[in-house]
């Protein structure tokens, strides 16, 4: 898949999931920390992709197959009700389903 599309469609749901009351924002898992190092994927200037708290797939006719999104939330709100919210937010900026969507807890503050 075209790379300027998934960094603008990863821009747009990270917009979409900064504004969902609750969040306090995005922070990658271990586990996706633990596997950006253990990529050989490098960027034009050679670095490592340091992971991201926004991972976008696509299926075979380009559209999006599976969104998975790393949020933290803050104290104040329920973790539960804000992941069903960043849910409906991301689905919605992706032009995809709920379904496709995975929210993670990934702290409270």
């Amino acid at each position: 898949m075209n790379s300027d599309r998934a960094k603008t469609l990863t821009q747009q749901v990270t917009d979409a999931v900064l504004a969902v009351p609750g969040v306090a924002c995005l922070r990658p898992s271990l586990r996706s920390l633990l596997h950006a190092a253990g990529s050989r994927q490098q960027d034009a200037v050679g670095r490592r992709d340091p992971g991201t708290a926004v991972r976008v797939a696509f299926d075979a006719r380009g559209k999006v197959a599976a969104l998975r999104i790393d949020v933290v939330v803050r104290a104040q709100h329920q973790a539960a009700h804000t992941a069903d919210a960043v849910r409906t937010a991301a689905a919605e900026a992706a032009a995809t389903t709920p379904g496709a969507v995975r929210v993670t807890v990934t702290g409270i503050v």
